[in-house]
């Protein structure tokens, strides 16, 4: 049996984005199962609502079927024009629903719900994520350098101590110092501990998938981080990862 792993999180309402669950697809030849646990963090967590029909926080959800809140995240086959939303994605109309989800990041306008994957080790040995440029609205020249981009190009990592919402906030430019956007919260720690645990050259950010100005800013940067896998290391390991029920 495989099992594939998306995080939920919850957008609290000053912005940042908090871990609040676990949601885990397992595979095997003949069936499969979905299953659902909320995280510690959610419990601490100010104002959280906990998920629609997800009401227990100390309760394991397991299901054949995937949960409504996170199946209307998924857009249907038949829609005529699901193969032109995939290709925004990078996929195709083969890929499975759950990996559209993780690679679409299951945002929805209605609520402050989102998914995200965690990095996996290659067949290398590294390690590799992917994920949206955040924030491409709201950096002025930000859409006009992603236009100028190819998928390959190596991007730059930059600190942002001044980030009055994250201090430990990363910007992402273009070699030649123009601003795409920054790193999602959820992966902040991970580089910081990669920066570590390895050298600031051997961890490096590419585009993936570039959409051109007409798709919605959010989604018009794939990037992918890549880096050496630290002996022992296990990324998104903090108490705020841990699951409520083991």
């Amino acid at each position: 049996m495989t099992d594939h792993r998306l995080f939920v999180t919850w957008r609290h309402p000053d912005g940042l984005i908090h871990p609040v669950g676990l949601l885990t697809q397992r595979v095997s030849d003949e069936s499969q199962v979905f299953e659902f646990v909320y995280l510690k963090n959610a419990e601490a967590l100010d104002g959280f609502p906990l998920l629609p029909g997800l009401p227990d926080l100390h309760k394991t959800y397991e299901d054949e079927e995937l949960f409504p809140v996170f199946r209307k995240r998924q857009m249907p086959r038949q829609r005529p024009d699901y193969e032109e939303y995939v290709e925004t994605l990078g996929l195709d109309v083969e890929t499975d629903p759950f990996e559209v989800m993780a690679r679409n990041e299951g945002r929805k306008m209605t609520d402050r719900i989102e998914v995200f994957a965690p990095p996996r080790r290659t067949e290398s040995g590294n390690l590799t994520a992917l994920f949206f440029a955040r924030g491409v609205r709201h950096r002025d020249g930000a859409s006009d350098a992603i236009t100028g981009l190819l998928p390959g190009d190596r991007l730059t990592l930059v600190d942002e101590r001044s980030n009055s919402k994250n201090p430990r906030a990363i910007l992402i430019n273009t070699r030649n110092d123009e601003p795409v956007g920054w790193m999602p919260n959820y992966l902040l720690e991970t580089v910081h501990e990669l920066r570590g645990l390895t050298s600031d050259h051997n961890i490096e950010v590419t585009a993936e998938h570039v959409n051109p100005p007409e798709v919605p800013a959010y989604m018009r940067l794939i990037c992918r981080l890549s880096a050496p896998w630290p002996e022992n290391y296990e990324p998104l390991s903090g108490p705020e990862f841990q699951p409520i029920v083991s």
